[in-house]
């Protein structure tokens, strides 16, 4: 399933698209607020990324993140399943410089329409580490309310939830 808002294309990831995925994953800060990447080798996500690509031929569940116009790489989008639960969490890593710019709530817009209207999920969840003050804004802004803390993955994380309107 290809996407599109004002000015992204989101499409399921290729293995093109690997290197500038892992471009981005190199970058200064890449995982600041994401612990248990921090630290991982070129390997590692080649391997995470092979896996999204063999998880995406069920069903779409990790997107690169584009510009409409000029084919740019600007991330990640992704709608799956949370590490070892069966929650499902959507989320966007975004390339350093197209940070501030509006891009995540745009594609996670799109991201999360899809997933209340096309795959009718009652409940989509936001997960994020509690220093990440950005990623708390941003769920706020696309309505979802905070619902637990826990730990993941040996990280004490914030979890935000989505509900549709059918849901109580």
């Amino acid at each position: 399933m290809i996407l599109y808002s004002q000015r992204t294309v989101i499409k399921p990831i290729e293995e093109s698209d690997i290197s500038d995925i892992i471009k981005m994953y190199s970058e200064p800060d890449a995982f600041k607020y994401v612990k248990p990447f921090q630290y991982k080798s070129v390997e590692f996500f080649r391997d995470f990324l092979h896996q999204k690509i063999t998880a995406n031929k069920k069903e779409v569940q990790f997107w690169t993140v584009k510009t409409l116009t000029e084919n740019v790489f600007i991330g990640t989008a992704n709608l799956n399943k949370l590490a070892d639960s069966d929650i499902i969490q959507i989320g966007c890593h975004l390339s350093r410089k197209f940070w501030n710019q509006g891009f995540a709530s745009e594609l996670l817009e799109k991201v999360l329409n899809y997933g209340t209207n096309i795959l009718k999920l009652n409940e989509i969840y936001g997960v994020f580490e509690n220093e990440n003050i950005a990623s708390k804004k941003l769920l706020e802004k696309l309505d979802f309310v905070d619902f637990e803390e826990k730990e993941i993955l040996q990280t004490k994380v914030n979890v935000f939830r989505y509900k549709t309107e059918q849901t109580n």
